[in-house]
């Protein structure tokens, strides 16, 4: 089977792709010994809003928290997972799957794009998962996790022409289903 790939980051027209950063942070209280995301799709912070006929080609994610990383992956009670949506499509999903996460991430490469049709649109995001709390996390009344995504902003009109013609169903944000034999 012949999947389509990914464009690398020396394909992107340097001087038509500005590096953007979206951040996301979500707290989760202790309750009853829990420590619970269950968020429904918030904002992600970035430097200026998504833009339309604009091409985003996220590179690497980072996650951490408030705690350490033994700590987190020794209490996972459920696999934390994080998951991004279009505001302006009614909060569709981007992924067809949360990207779990079962220990911190350091600039994990991962690829994935999608092009913004409306002007201002934004990136929301949910986190959803639990940790159970251990005796070194006693009087730790909340935790916080904080994802950051690095990302190109690519304007160049041919680049993305040649990228709609390559994969149609980006339009739609069906990226990952065609990659993934799905649909055609």
């Amino acid at each position: 089977m012949n999947f389509p790939r990914i464009p690398r980051i020396e394909d992107l027209p340097y001087y038509h792709s500005k590096p953007v950063e979206f951040i996301y942070q979500s707290t989760a209280p202790l309750i009853g010994g829990v420590y619970t995301w269950a968020d429904g799709p918030t904002p992600l912070a970035a430097l200026r809003p998504l833009q339309s006929n604009t091409l985003y080609y996220f590179r690497t994610v980072t996650m951490t928290a408030n705690i350490s990383q033994d700590d987190y992956t020794a209490c996972i009670n459920v696999l934390p997972g994080f998951q991004m949506f279009l505001k302006s499509q009614a909060n569709q999903i981007l992924f067809r799957e949360p990207l779990y996460m079962g220990c911190f991430l350091q600039n994990f490469d991962y690829r994935f794009c999608f092009i913004s049709s409306v002007e201002n649109d934004q990136l929301n995001a949910s986190f959803t998962g639990s940790l159970a709390q251990n005796t070194n996390l006693v009087g730790i009344p909340s935790i916080t996790l904080t994802v950051v995504i690095s990302a190109q902003e690519v304007t160049d009109d041919s680049f993305i022409s040649y990228f709609t013609q390559k994969y149609p169903g980006e339009k739609n944000n069906d990226y990952m289903d065609i990659m993934m034999g799905r649909k055609k």
